[in-house]
């Protein structure tokens, strides 16, 4: 017997050897080999397969040397019988047996190795011995991880297959069969052209090749696609080569995420959009009629005083500048003849501004055409306009208001009379004198309350006299409720410094560099409500009818 080469092993544990073997000499050479080696070996020995199955069930076996000829066994059923009864311990065949094919049907079958007695030396069979331990190792260590990966691609929500450059799949998920309405069985071995119309197929094919033969990848691509049923889905896909360690392409892995919830709800998406968008240029078209109507609302021609006079003789001129915030506004105004010689002006700004503000507004402008004969009377005419509006607005849900100054300008007594309703006071401008007035009632008098909330309040008038190019500025909160810089506001005060340095100005010149200044003021150089600028110019008095 030769003397087997010296090995090294780090166990400590002796290896447990069980010899299935009838032959005593044979049993007695391996037991002296593997009493000369550095590894640490405990050998059993059962001369039947019957004696190897019952000691199987204990367990405590290391690896199994068997011959394939034993008195209640013969051929590959041995090693069969024996594989079933110890899945997980490395066999080897020890046998008399020299048959290549028994050879290569027992090694395809599992087997670690086989020797045939007389050929292998007994120093062999101790190297045969500890490589089919450690290959038995790194098999089930392999399997192990096989099968980890398998758990988890097969439970990704993801397509996930590998084909090779033919476009075979080698491997796929239970999600990617599942698309295909197939096992994963099924799909190894074919191709695209076995699950897909020849059109989807031959693009899905190209794209494929395209990988494979230049190594570029395919990332998060979004295609419409259809499963094994025909029915349409959409996928996002991605394709990578698969290199071998020489870095040559042997096939590709590929990805897919099935998107058509998603595709599906941005369709709707992009429907509910497009009827939003058409909704909205509805609204729109709404919105440029109800400014026009707005607009057709607003005094477009100014009366004269006395009425027969041509518009440059009037006693009175009328300038006006109005600008709400969005398509239509809840600032409003209106110049009415009360007498041939008398004008009322009415000013009002609903709270709010939008849809709801102008439909408050256009009440307001039917209540003054409808109580215009109370209008030479301004307290009275207040009175009025607030208790048909309490009546109207109690209707509704939501509370609405509205700030008011209305006054009455005679040019035949040079006398103004004049009532507010929670309104910023206008100013009054004496040119001739140089001075600038607030028109905030006489004795200190409060404005009253808002027109819209109290139905039993009664409004007061207040009067003051009229000169030669006095100019009256009626506006609405929206003018000087402006913040800039710093967190500072331009008020009533500023406004009033601002037409005292521009009260010697045409009125239209002024209010335009009023506006224009207040704009540069603000933060974002613009209006952040409405507003309503009229002015009311005598140009003379003792007007005879």
């Amino acid at each position: 017997m030769n003397e087997a080469p010296k090995e090294q092993s780090s166990r400590r544990e002796p290896i447990r050897v069980l010899m299935v073997e009838d032959d005593l000499e044979d049993v007695r050479l391996l037991s002296d080999a593997l009493s000369e080696s550095q590894t640490a070996f405990r050998l059993e020995n059962v001369d039947r397969l019957s004696l190897a199955l019952e000691r199987l069930k204990a367990e405590g076996v290391d690896v199994i040397l068997c011959d394939l000829s034993l008195p209640d066994s013969h051929a590959i059923d041995t090693f069969e019988r024996l594989q079933a009864a110890a899945p997980k311990a490395p066999i080897i065949v020890l046998t008399g047996l020299d048959d290549e094919s028994l050879a290569i049907q027992t090694v395809e079958a599992g087997a670690q190795d086989y020797l045939v007695k007389g050929e292998a030396a007994t120093y062999l069979v101790v190297r045969a011995i500890l490589y089919a331990i450690k290959r038995n190792e790194l098999d089930t260590a392999l399997a192990e991880e096989r099968n980890l990966l398998r758990s988890v691609i097969d439970n990704l929500p993801d397509s996930i297959y590998v084909k090779d450059v033919n476009g075979r799949y080698v491997l796929d998920n239970v999600a990617h069969a599942h698309s295909l309405k197939v096992s994963t069985v099924d799909v190894v071995g074919k191709t695209v052209f076995d699950f897909f119309p020849e059109p989807v197929a031959r693009s899905f094919d190209a794209d494929d090749r395209t990988v494979t033969k230049s190594g570029a990848s395919i990332i998060n691509r979004e295609e419409p696609t259809f499963n094994g049923n025909g029915e349409r889905h959409w996928l996002s896909t991605s394709k990578v080569p698969m290199r071998n360690r020489q870095g040559e392409i042997i096939g590709l892995v590929g990805f897919g995420r099935d998107i058509t919830d998603r595709k599906r709800a941005e369709e709707q998406a992009a429907l509910y959009n497009a009827e939003l968008q058409e909704k909205n240029t509805q609204l729109e078209d709404d919105l440029r009629m109800a400014r026009e109507i707005q607009q057709a609302f607003l005094p477009q021609q100014y009366p004269s005083f006395p009425r027969k006079a041509e518009a440059e003789e009037s006693a009175l001129h009328f300038y006006a500048r109005y600008l709400p915030t969005t398509a239509v506004g809840g600032d409003f105004f209106h110049i009415l003849p009360v007498s041939d010689t008398a004008a009322g002006v009415f000013i009002c700004d609903v709270m709010g501004h939008g849809v709801r503000a102008a439909l408050v507004t256009a009440i307001h402008r039917a209540l003054v055409e409808e109580l215009v004969e109370m209008a030479a009377e301004p307290g009275i005419f207040l009175t009025h306009i607030n208790r048909a509006l309490v009546s109207i607005l109690k209707r509704t849900r939501t509370p609405m208001f509205a700030s008011a100054f209305y006054l009455v300008a005679d040019v035949a007594t040079g006398k103004m009379w004049y009532a507010n309703a929670g309104h910023p006071p206008p100013l009054h401008l004496h040119r001739e004198a140089g001075t600038v007035q607030s028109l905030a009632g006489t004795n200190g008098a409060r404005p009253g309350p808002v027109l819209g909330v109290f139905e039993d309040c009664s409004y007061t008038s207040h009067e003051t006299d009229l000169k030669p190019r006095d100019l009256v500025m009626l506006f609405t909160d929206g003018l000087y409720e402006v913040e800039g810089v710093n967190n500072e506001y331009y008020d009533q005060r500023s406004l009033i410094a601002s037409v005292r340095g521009r009260m010697q100005l045409p009125t239209g010149t002024l209010f335009d560099e009023t506006l224009s200044e207040i704009r540069q003021f603000a933060l974002d150089h613009s209006f952040g409500d409405d507003v309503c600028m009229v002015g009311m110019e005598v140009a003379r008095t003792n007007v005879i009818n």
